[in-house]
């Protein structure tokens, strides 16, 4: 099964599957500044996050949601219930049309292995506004196979190679012209569930890593799984990475070299103030 036919597939139950982490939203708008803002959340599902955040921004913030897939983008219109609505954009990561430097945040929550890393972080370079920021959610290769699937789930750590280690995306960022790494914060959220709740989950291929698996070869995975779970009650901690970059000022080199330019010309003793356009 592609990736694309796993999110038409699980669109409609997607948001029953899955868990929404409050925190890392929280703290993305402690970062923010207290005044309306222009985002953008990149690769937004049935927009889970996208909703969450937008309840949080300043009064007369806008947030568009994008993603590749209509049928995700389908759960999040029917969602909307008016009140502090999010634009819908069918878009992919790599080639988003949106005007360049018009965007005060950019985010990307449990989406960016989906992604090409390098073009989309250079989308989010060009779109973002001097001092706009980027903050990537998402799971590195060593807190995945800490999870309960990555311990107990046959084969789910080595399927899944889309994954980026903290260093890989540090790195990324590091290349992309404009963008400047400003921290990584680790969560880590404390999780229980039933065997039955798991099974399901795995069942309705709560994550896509399950669509690798043939169908004999699932069931037979689930089975073991089950089989490797103590009692009633399962529990465990999750990790998750935030990655928060931002956006520098137009380049003070090019601006130094202008204003000495500019001072080499004799200005007109009388004449109108113009500026450069921003």
């Amino acid at each position: 099964m592609s990736v694309a036919d796993h999110f038409s597939l699980v669109a409609p139950a997607y948001d029953a599957l899955r868990t929404t982490d409050e925190a890392p939203v929280r703290r993305i708008r402690e970062l923010l500044p207290d005044r309306r803002v222009v985002g953008l959340d990149i690769g937004c599902g049935t927009g889970r996050y996208s909703r969450l955040l937008r309840g949080m921004l300043h009064p007369g913030s806008v947030l568009v949601a994008s993603d590749v897939s209509a049928a995700m983008l389908t759960e999040l219109k029917a969602s909307d219930d008016g009140q502090e609505p999010v634009l819908a954009l069918r878009s992919t990561a790599e080639q988003v049309p949106v005007r360049t430097g018009s965007l005060d945040l950019v985010t990307a929550f449990n989406s960016v292995h989906h992604f090409d890393l390098e073009r989309f972080l250079a989308v989010a370079g060009r779109v973002l506004k001097p001092n706009g920021q980027l903050f990537i959610y998402t799971r590195t290769p060593e807190q995945n196979a800490r999870t309960i699937w990555g311990r107990y789930f046959p084969g789910f750590a080595e399927r899944e190679q889309r994954l980026h280690s903290e260093a890989a995306l540090r790195e990324a960022v590091r290349r992309t012209p404009g963008l400047k790494l400003v921290d990584t914060q680790t969560f880590r959220h404390a999780r229980s569930s039933t065997p039955e709740r798991l099974k399901a989950q795995a069942e309705g291929h709560h994550y896509s890593t399950f669509s690798l698996y043939p169908p004999d070869e699932l069931r037979e995975a689930i089975a073991i799984f089950l089989g490797r779970l103590a009692g009633p009650e399962v529990t465990w901690v999750d990790e998750h990475l935030l990655v928060i970059a931002g956006r520098g000022r137009r380049d003070r080199r090019r601006r130094s070299k202008l204003a000495a330019t500019t001072a080499a010309v004799p200005a007109p003793a009388k004449g109108p103030i113009t500026s450069w356009p921003g």
